[in-house]
Formats: C-alpha cells, sequence, structure tokens
C-alpha cells in the first residue's frame, strides 16, 4: 500500500487526489496547501465546475478531512519542509504546487521518504530523473528521489513521437499546441503573473491580458520538456503555442518530416500496438469537449491525419488535467513496485 501525501491542492493536485482514491494500492494520508481554510479545501474536492460533483462523501472531522469514512489530516504551510510528513508514515510525495521554492528545498526530504514526484518540468539540476509514463519509465532507480513527472503536452506528445520515429525516424517536425487558460492568467488585462515564483511579474505581456475572450500566441515548453525523454529529437523542431479561451482540453498540431516513406496501411499498424491507455483513436466527429475526463494520455483524430511522400500531419487531443494526472498515478504505482 502507497501511503501518499499531496503537496499543493490545486487543479492537478485535486485530479490527483480524486484518482488516487479510485486507486486500491494508494492510500492518501495527508495533504497539505497554502489555503488555510479547511472548509474551503473540502468544498473545493467535492464540486468541481470542470469534472462534476465528486461521488463520495467529503466532511470535516476533527480539523481533518473524511472522505468515504477515511482520515486525511491537512496542513496549511508554505515551506514543504516544515510540514510533518514523517510522522504519517508517508512513503510518497506528489508535489504539484509548482512552486519554485519547494522544489530547491525538498531534498532535505530524503531521510524521511523514499521519493518526491513533481507535476513540473524544473531545470535538470534539481531532480534525478523525468519520467514520462509509455516512454521511458523503465529507466527508473530506487536511488531516484526527486523525480519529474513532466508536463501535460509531453505526456500526450512523446509516446506518439517515440513510436513513429523508432519506425519510420523523424528528420523533423513543427508542433502547435492549443493549450487552455491556467489559473494564474487573468480575467482582464493585468499584469503577467509568474507560476512558479508567487508574486513575479514577467516579461511575457501576453500572458497578462485577459484570457477568456483571446487567443493568446505564446512560445511553448513542450519540446523542450520532450527532449528530456527522447534527447535523439533536440534540435529537430520547430515550435509555437496559443493559450485559447477553453478551461479544458488541449489539442497538438504535428507535422512530422520522415525518413521513410509511409502510407495510411503502415502508419496505422504501428499505432495500433501502441499501449491503449497510453493512445486512443478516434473516428468520431468529435470537438475538444468531447475529451474531457478522457484518461488517455492522448487521442489521435484520425480524419485529420495526412500523408503526403514522407510528411506526416496528424492532431492528437488531450484532457490536460485528468489525463496528465492519470499518468502520474500509474507512475506513481510503477516507482513504488519497482522501489519493493
Amino acid at each position: 500500500m502507497i501511503r501518499l501525501g499531496i503537496n499543493g491542492l490545486g487543479r492537478i493536485g485535486r485530479c490527483i487526489l480524486r484518482l488516487a482514491l479510485m486507486n486500491k494500492n494508494i492510500k492518501v494520508e495527508h495533504i497539505n496547501d497554502i489555503n488555510p481554510n479547511i472548509n474551503n479545501i473540502a468544498y473545493l474536492i467535492k464540486y468541481d465546475s470542470t469534472f462534476g460533483v465528486f461521488n463520495k462523501n467529503v466532511i470535516i472531522k476533527n480539523n481533518a478531512l473524511e472522505i468515504n469514512g477515511s482520515k486525511i489530516t491537512y496542513s496549511n504551510i508554505k515551506d514543504i519542509n516544515k510540514v510533518d510528513w514523517h510522522k504519517k508514515k508517508i512513503n510518497i510525495i506528489v508535489d504539484s504546487s509548482g512552486n519554485k521554492k519547494n522544489l530547491i528545498n525538498s531534498p532535505k526530504l530524503k531521510k524521511y521518504l523514499d521519493h518526491i514526484v513533481f507535476t513540473n518540468q524544473p531545470e535538470k539540476k534539481y531532480i534525478n530523473k523525468t519520467l514520462i509514463f509509455g516512454v521511458n519509465e523503465n529507466e527508473f532507480e530506487k536511488k531516484d528521489f526527486l523525480i519529474s513527472s513532466s508536463i501535460c503536452d509531453a505526456t500526450a506528445i512523446a509516446p506518439i513521437l517515440k513510436t513513429i520515429d523508432l519506425n519510420f525516424g523523424i528528420s523533423s517536425g513543427f508542433l502547435t499546441t492549443l493549450h487552455p487558460w491556467l489559473s494564474y492568467q487573468n480575467l482582464l488585462d493585468g499584469p503577467s503573473r509568474s507560476y512558479t515564483v508567487p508574486g513575479q511579474i514577467i516579461d511575457n505581456f501576453v500572458l497578462g491580458r485577459a484570457s477568456i475572450n483571446s487567443l493568446l500566441p505564446k512560445n511553448t515548453s513542450a519540446m523542450k520538456a520532450t527532449f528530456e525523454v527522447l534527447p535523439s529529437l533536440k534540435g529537430k523542431f520547430l515550435t509555437n503555442s496559443y493559450r485559447v479561451p477553453t478551461s479544458i482540453v488541449s489539442s497538438a498540431d504535428i507535422t512530422l518530416k520522415l525518413n521513410k516513406n509511409i502510407n495510411y496501411e503502415k502508419i496505422n499498424k504501428v499505432l495500433k500496438k501502441v499501449n491503449k491507455k497510453i493512445l486512443k483513436i478516434n473516428k468520431e466527429p468529435l470537438i475538444s469537449i468531447d475529451f474531457v475526463k478522457c484518461s488517455n494520455s492522448s487521442v489521435l483524430d484520425l480524419k485529420f491525419l495526412k500523408i503526403m511522400n514522407n510528411y506526416l500531419k496528424f492532431i492528437i487531443w488531450y484532457d490536460n488535467e485528468w489525463g496528465y494526472s492519470s499518468r502520474v498515478i500509474d507512475l506513481i504505482n510503477f516507482i513504488d513496485k519497482k522501489s519493493s
């Protein structure tokens, strides 16, 4: 049984909590978040504007959360090191706070814990390894304490790129992602706020513009994160991104120049071999909202798959919260199994 702690109960943290509570191998022992109001925390766990009402009984009892009779203690401490994780006998923490200070301070917890999984892509100097389930999880070693589960875009993109590269060879590529707004953006024009360093204003002024009524062009870290697990693709891609005025489900438009000429039969044969938990093939005329709460890493939209000589163009969809969090849970289970 994994004794799990969650640090940071934002959008990703709450998805991970819901998924963990549905997983028989995981016992959530403690949650830490900067929100001091435990009643508000219980409310946010129970009611979600994207994923609906949680079908479990969520109450407060003796200043702790109780979900379907299972007690989860709660604290609101800024510094991850000052939380009493060791008193709860927790062996794995998921840090979904996104706070760079917690990342920097976390090595001090090694004497108490087995592993910490960060739900972002920190600089390489801060972590032992980046692991994307379906790409390189077998590179995990028991000694790896600080682990990045990468970002939602790379989790969706990397498995399919790995499969195509292994079978046909990728010469070069073009990627455009369309990503829903995030909580640090503004409803009305204002300062562009940092996600990783709370209170800091960044120079990307576009991200300070109103998120609900415009497409906001920006650079993307999707391929930079992908290169961490697929270094052979480094230097082969041109990328761009848009923040779009929707609340959930991302998409990626990908064009690849391959080393081999292909046809629909060849590419379909290869894609069918990918783990169906990782990649789903869609043949229906669907739109982004139809993929809400899809647990696959990505969904390839077959009607937009196009081939010209050795060029391959396709579109994938991915629930950037639920799908990504589903792989984090898979990774936690994998790490625990390999560590025992």
